[in-house]
């Protein structure tokens, strides 16, 4: 890690973790319902994880929530591109998921797709690197979901409806 990417990870991580614990607040008392995706995408037999700025778990896949009118699969591919630089193609339904906690009702849909490109996570307060790992030697820091994603993704199940 360069000196820049020391410095602007202590700069911007407190915010990051700040904006979260806001977000969360705000949360338990709205209470709303969203519906989110992420994004398992394979390279050569590797997976694509992004490491947010901040939390116990920081590597994760990329994901996020849908928009208004939008597909769930576009929002995918749309959240892949915004936080890894990457271009997803022949893009399949993994599985639904739901998480109830923290004052929210969260449906997670997962895509799997493929790309060729090599990460290029642009700078934003959220994204601190994208990077590819084999299954089988993620970060020890990887959200437990994104572990049992990609673990069902290399068993080969599909449309599956879990909890997350």
């Amino acid at each position: 890690m360069t000196l820049w990417q020391r410095f602007e990870q202590a700069l911007l991580g407190p915010i990051y973790a700040s904006a979260m614990m806001l977000r969360s607040v705000v949360w338990r008392l709205r209470r709303p319902m969203l519906i989110g995706v992420r994004a398992v995408v394979v390279r050569n037999g590797e997976v694509l994880l992004i490491r947010h700025r901040a939390g116990r778990t920081p590597w994760a896949l990329p994901g996020g929530g849908v928009e208004r009118y939008e597909r769930m699969a576009e929002a995918a591919a749309r959240e892949a591109a915004e936080e890894s630089g990457v271009q997803m193609h022949n893009i399949q339904f993994l599985g639904l998921y739901d998480r109830f906690g923290k004052g929210v009702s969260n449906y997670i849909g997962v895509f799997v797709g493929e790309t060729a490109d090599e990460p290029q996570p642009p700078r934003s307060l959220e994204i601190a690197e994208a990077r590819f790992f084999p299954p089988g030697a993620l970060p020890p820091s990887t959200d437990e979901g994104s572990r049992r994603r990609i673990d069902e993704y290399v068993r080969g199940e599909r449309r599956l409806y879990r909890e997350w």
